[in-house]
């Protein structure tokens, strides 16, 4: 394997990976991966300790297997696969850990009505419906509490979003990203309440037509109304495929949609110095050989790339060409 290869292994490997598995875990993982996997008995070299062989095989980033000889090998699992694990644990502990926030807080109302039973039975649901007006606020509310990375906001209010008046103080916490149909600030009262929104630290970005409405605490539970336009209830979906899904569909739209306050058709220019590691980047270099090329250091372009992500608004490295490319950056 040529060391453009390996570079490209590696590289491939950081921008799918890096920031969600532990940087340790990754530094172990990438060595391998770029090697292409190797017999066990040479792995403990490699890796600098047997408990890192036991590590990357529990997370499934790595797995034991003959080769020719009929020797035990320790053999890579591909970085796409590795990502789908890796995603696959963490929303499978955000999964458990907003249940135990929602059994929690079922459990305070019930005690605090002084009734025996919950409102519709077990939270172990996947899916359920929820008609309760008031449930479904102190629902929406648990979750936009409990949120650990992102809440996201897709569409007009559905049965149990929080009141104008009645947002938290801020998503300094979490990060919060909407998007709304355009119509949606040709008011002035849906402007005030846009712009309310990115008073208290939301990112938002508009779309000529949206067409469903929804909101997503992290990867793991998912609200939607039972009927567009309409105060029935709501879906609670916690279902980490499906909303997995609805997740991908919002990234889909959030790429196709306009940030607020931005002219259509408008971008404001990046800096020369990110201009130029926008350009690299876009061809796959990894950061060190930016880095060379433009005379700066691996920390400058780091900090760099991530101006060039809030200046996107994008969420990650891959994401950047994507945004780029669409807003006419870069050809």
């Amino acid at each position: 394997m040529s060391d453009l290869h390996r570079g490209s292994l590696a590289f491939r490997a950081r921008q799918l990976l890096e920031g969600v598995i532990q940087n340790e875990l990754l530094a172990l993982y990438i060595p391998m991966l770029v090697q292409g996997g190797c017999p066990v008995e040479e792995a403990t070299s490699l890796l600098g300790d047997g408990e890192h062989v036991e590590l990357l095989t529990r997370q499934g980033m790595a797995y034991l297997q003959e080769d020719a000889d009929g020797h035990p090998a320790l053999v890579p699992a591909s970085p796409d696969l590795a990502l789908q694990r890796a995603l696959a644990r963490l929303a499978g502990d955000l999964a458990a850990e907003h249940q135990m926030l929602l059994e929690g807080q079922e459990r305070l109302r019930t005690a605090q009505r002084g009734t025996g039973s919950a409102v519709d039975g077990s939270m172990n649901q996947l899916v359920q419906f929820l008609t309760d007006q008031d449930r479904l606020a102190e629902l929406t509310s648990t979750l936009v509490g409990s949120a650990q990375r992102e809440w996201l906001i897709l569409g007009d209010h559905i049965a149990g979003d929080r009141p104008d008046d009645a947002r938290p103080p801020s998503y300094s916490r979490t990060r919060c990203r909407a998007i709304y149909e355009s119509s949606r600030v040709e008011s002035p009262a849906g402007r005030e309440s846009v712009d309310a929104d990115v008073r208290v630290g939301a990112t938002v970005r508009l779309l000529p037509q949206i067409g469903m409405s929804m909101r997503i605490a992290d990867e793991a539970i998912a609200l939607m109304p039972l009927a567009e336009k309409s105060s029935a209830g709501a879906l609670l979906l916690q279902s980490s495929v499906i909303v997995g899904a609805l997740r991908e569909y919002f990234e889909l739209l959030w790429e196709r949609a306009t940030p607020y306050g931005a002219p259509d058709g408008q971008n404001e220019p990046l800096p020369p110095i990110q201009m130029k590691i926008l350009r690299l980047l876009v061809q796959d270099l990894p950061d060190k050989a930016i880095a060379d090329q433009l005379g700066v250091s691996l920390a400058t372009v780091g900090r760099q790339l991530n101006a060039i992500r809030d200046a996107l608004g994008v969420h990650n490295r891959f994401a950047i060409g994507v945004a780029a490319v669409r807003r006419g950056l870069v050809d």
